[in-house]
């Protein structure tokens, strides 16, 4: 059965407008029948329209809508004028297969010579609904990125406490070998929170990355460290990594990034257990590889590679897993998110990401990261020499803080003047601003913000050298750290750190 539309409109240019209108239009009469539909409606419901001519209209609706739905019409067909028509309103409709589709709806009532019409135009709004969690999910991630900074922040300075005693009861009991092995053992596992709190802040995006030259190899071997750590009994995790494989320009962080996500996206693929292999190796591209993959550079590659002996990855998938929030997951087990980071990642890094699947037989992942130019060289770090004792200006968040930094620099010969209030240091800086060498200030400090005491010692002595002791950057700009000789050191930090950053300081000073 072909559907007409009545004579009085049955104009060829309203016609086509009425069939390729990109909104799905429903024609129904006062009993409900549907009269004509549009080939956006075949599209959206799954329905050929003579499934649909003539039948009542409540058959694309949820069961449980189309009572109350048939209901209402009913009403309004009766007494027209008693209630409003739909203007915008959001539904579920049913397509032909059951599934519920959310859909928008505008309704409007026209009269011809046959009778009363109602005409529905509909619009899919998935899409949309989509796009909406995905915000939400967003707003999510930022909230949790926030608080995850505020977490570490504090954890890093409880950190520097637990690290900074350890270290001095290691040097009161160094003639005691049992006593310093346990100790060694526990700054041990104090260094490895402090790089999970840089880490965290890392991917909080409240750092910006700090690349250099550094190898692939280290902070890939903590990745698989930490796997094997939390990781189910029946996940095996087998490692090969090359320590010749070459150096490149990267921030350790997001290394570390790196190997963490598609280890934790390959054990999502073997819940019943399985293996995983890491490997790190050289490999040089040529002008073969690169014309099957046109992302990646020619020449030398330090590679990561990630193989699992999971489910796989379907076909119709697999050209789809870089894009954010999407996943192949059930609900709940997953952002969607931790490849397409692993590609923004890469993408900054000028790296490239491979991906091959085999359904049922396990997915490989192919890292491939530029090797650092031959020319480039690491930043020399040989050991500070010591000078003579200098007086130095100490502001901590706390009056712990500032004794522990204070006994640290104390066994380093310096002269230490320690405050806990910003407002009583800058009081006595500037009542005798030239008999200090050295400002050390927590960015965090109560009263006067860590930048503004900087900021305001700098304006009395431009050339004033700074350290700023803080868990994470974003307080301190380059703009307000341009005193000579100015740095940040990350808390927490080990007691060398400090008196090596210090007397590096002050060896401008001469």
């Amino acid at each position: 059965m072909v559907a007409t539309i009545p004579a009085e409109t049955n104009d060829e240019f309203v016609r086509l407008a009425f069939e390729q209108c990109p909104f799905g239009l429903i024609v129904v009469n006062g009993d409900g029948q549907i009269r004509v539909v549009n080939q956006e409606v075949e599209r959206l419901f799954g329905y050929i329209r003579e499934e649909l001519l003539r039948q009542p209209v409540e058959m694309l609706l949820p069961e449980h809508i189309a009572v109350v739905h048939s209901l209402l019409r009913g009403q309004h067909g009766a007494i027209p004028a008693a209630r409003r028509m739909a203007v915008g309103q959001a539904v579920l409709a049913r397509h032909k297969d059951g599934r519920k589709i959310p859909v928008k709806i505008e309704l409007s009532r026209i009269s011809t010579s046959e009778g009363a019409f109602i005409v529905a135009a509909v619009m899919d709004i998935s899409e949309f609904r989509h796009l909406e969690e995905r915000l939400g999910q967003m707003h999510k991630l930022e909230t949790i990125g926030n608080l995850a900074c505020g977490v570490a922040h504090d954890f890093n300075n409880l950190l520097h406490g637990i690290t900074t005693f350890i270290e001095l009861a290691r040097d009161e009991a160094s003639n005691i070998p049992a006593i310093v092995g346990n100790l060694d053992r526990a700054l041990d596992a104090a260094g490895r929170g402090r790089n999970l709190a840089k880490r965290i802040l890392s991917f909080a995006r409240k750092t910006e990355p700090v690349r250099a030259l550094t190898s692939l190899v280290a902070p890939v071997r903590d990745a698989v460290q930490l796997l094997r750590a939390t990781l189910p009994a029946n996940i095996e995790i087998r490692d090969r990594l090359d320590l010749s494989t070459p150096f490149v320009m990267a921030d350790t962080n997001e290394l570390y990034e790196i190997a963490m996500n598609l280890g934790t996206n390959a054990a999502h693929a073997m819940e019943k257990g399985g293996v995983i292999e890491v490997r790190v190796e050289s490999n040089t591209v040529n002008e073969r590889f690169r014309a099957d993959h046109p992302g990646v550079r020619t020449g030398l590659h330090a590679r990561l590679s990630v193989l699992d002996t999971g489910t796989g990855i379907p076909d119709d998938a697999i050209g789809r897993v870089f894009e954010p929030f999407f996943t192949t997951k059930p609900a709940g087990n997953g952002t969607g998110l931790g490849l397409s980071i692993v590609d923004g990642i890469l993408r900054s890094l000028g790296g490239y990401i491979d991906v091959t699947s085999q359904v049922g037989k396990g997915t490989r992942f192919d890292v491939y990261i530029p090797a650092a130019s031959p020319n480039t060289s690491s930043v020399d770090a040989e050991g500070c020499r010591r000078q003579t004792p200098r007086h130095i200006l100490l502001v901590g968040d706390e009056d712990r803080s500032a004794g522990v930094g204070k006994r640290v620099l104390d066994a380093g010969d310096f002269d230490v003047t320690v405050h806990s209030s910003s407002a009583k240091a800058l009081e006595d800086f500037r009542s005798h601003p030239e008999s200090f060498d050295l400002l050390i200030t927590d960015s965090m400090t109560s009263a006067t913000t860590g930048p503004g005491l900087v900021e305001q010692v700098l304006a009395v002595r431009p050339n004033m050298p700074v350290l700023v002791v803080s868990g994470t950057s974003e307080s301190m700009s380059a703009d307000t750290l341009k005193g000579a000789g100015s740095r940040l050191l990350s808390n927490p930090y080990h007691s060398a750190d400090l008196r090596a950053v210090v007397e590096e300081l002050l060896e401008d000073l001469r």
